[in-house]
């Protein structure tokens, strides 16, 4: 008879458990997801994302949803000054592991 009270216990106390894992888990996939959410709309718009290539020494930027070639440049300040003439009042953003492949950041 015990054991059959221990063996129902243990059946409720895993179906609350896994109730309550449950119930944490898609709260916790709501918050992240309001905060992508909140990121996505704090995005400026006057943010352009670009991609840079290195060959052989020239820079070359090219838009990240297109892969429209923009500009090409000898050295990273030479980029930077061309990207701000053709877009003025715009800002630039770049992958890190892009950056990090053309030298601009270890």
């Amino acid at each position: 008879m015990e054991f059959l009270i221990l063996f129902a216990v243990l059946v409720v106390g895993i179906h609350w458990g896994w109730t309550a894992r449950e119930a944490v888990a898609k709260r916790r996939a709501d918050f992240l997801l309001s905060k992508l959410q909140e990121i996505e709309e704090d995005t400026p718009e006057d943010i352009i994302r670009i991609n840079i290539e290195k060959d052989n020494g020239v820079l070359f930027a090219y838009h990240e949803q297109d892969s429209r070639f923009i500009v090409q440049a000898n050295s990273r300040e030479e980029l930077e000054n061309k990207l701000k003439e053709l877009f003025p009042g715009k800002r630039f953003g770049c992958s890190p592991e892009t950056l990090r492949k053309c030298g601009f950041i270890l």
